[in-house]
């Protein structure tokens, strides 16, 4: 069984090691291994690094309703599917009851989390057809995340839905029944104009769009955008939280910079500070292994800190309740 080191938690929860030391320490929590200099890296089970974010880190914050996340973007090839697959893995080991949903019939989220997507699983298909309940389409990952896994059988989804009432809705009206069980519910949606897509952007309340810092993403990202405000607009609903997330930078690269400097003019109001998620093999590592950074990446991994400042800054932006400190975890 895979597990995390205590730097590792300490970067998650935004405290120094020596605080996540006394607290596993206090609560009798051993290594599920037993090598490594002086602890260095001694890692422990999911369960216990739950419990750690339960009682050290959760309770401080204020309990609000299952919040819908989407990661969007209809070109494909930005990095959304991996980085909806390191953030619902991590938000589970932070203490989080998470339902992950693949929504791309490709399956690469699945595959990520380890599923066959050759198998005939019951897929969002089934759940929005009536044909299965969600007890029997989940499957528990580890604790704390649950997935919804998609294969080929999901483009028959589009020719159901076209033929159903509030045909935009159906899955807002499926989550209702489900969302008490649950924190998070994060889809990975496919790179298309979809009539799934347009339905989960319905029952989103964030929306992470993840953006390569290179020219055609930049100009995809016009018509992304315009294309949403129409559509919330026709729908006469709000338009949700959105949160741009610029990907695969590359420090030395003019085109990472000339992009970054673009999406600052323009989108400065979606996206967080000075951020962007650096381009990095350990991410690609991560889906080959089906193993979300923290089971295996170092403590100074580059993806491992950008993924973690990314979670923490989703979570900021969804309670105000949520801050978290950069440590330097000694």
């Amino acid at each position: 069984m895979f597990g995390l080191t205590q730097k590792t938690i300490a970067k998650l929860a935004g405290v120094t090691t020596s605080t996540v030391s006394r607290s596993l320490s206090k609560a009798n929590k051993e290594p599920i291994n037993k090598s490594g200099e002086h602890g260095k890296y001694l890692r422990y089970s999911v369960e216990d690094v739950r419990n750690f974010f339960r009682e050290n880190v959760l309770q401080n914050i204020t309990k609000k309703p299952c919040n819908v996340i989407s990661f969007y973007n209809f070109k494909g090839g930005t990095g959304k599917t991996s980085m909806c697959f390191q953030v619902s893995s991590h938000l589970a080991m932070m203490g989080f009851d998470v339902l992950v949903i693949d929504a791309d019939p490709q399956g690469h989220l699945s595959t990520s989390l380890g599923f066959d997507n050759t198998h005939s699983y019951p897929t969002l298909s089934d759940l929005i057809s009536g044909v299965v309940g969600i007890e029997d389409a989940a499957h528990e990952i580890y604790p704390g995340l649950t997935c919804v896994p998609a294969n080929l059988s999901l483009t028959r989804l589009e020719v159901a839905l076209n033929e159903l009432p509030k045909r935009e809705e159906r899955l807002k009206i499926l989550l209702n029944d489900v969302k008490s069980k649950y924190d998070f519910i994060i889809f990975d949606t496919n790179p298309t104009i979809s009539l799934l897509n347009r339905n989960i952007l319905v029952c989103s309340d964030l929306i992470s769009i993840i953006c390569e810092t290179q020219p055609y993403s930049l100009n995809g990202l016009k018509l992304l955008m315009e294309d949403m405000h129409k559509f919330y607009s026709n729908m006469q609903i709000k338009i949700p939280d959105i949160f741009l997330v610029p990907n695969k930078y590359e420090d030395r690269a003019n085109s990472s910079a000339e992009a970054m400097a673009v999406l600052r003019q323009h989108y400065a109001d979606y996206m967080f500070p000075d951020f962007a998620v650096r381009r990095s093999e350990e991410i690609n590592t991560a889906a080959k292994l089906s193993q979300p950074l923290a089971f295996f990446a170092r403590s100074n991994s580059i993806a491992l800190e950008d993924v973690v400042d990314l979670i923490h800054a989703l979570l900021m932006k969804l309670n105000d309740s949520i801050k978290f400190t950069k440590q330097a975890a000694q």
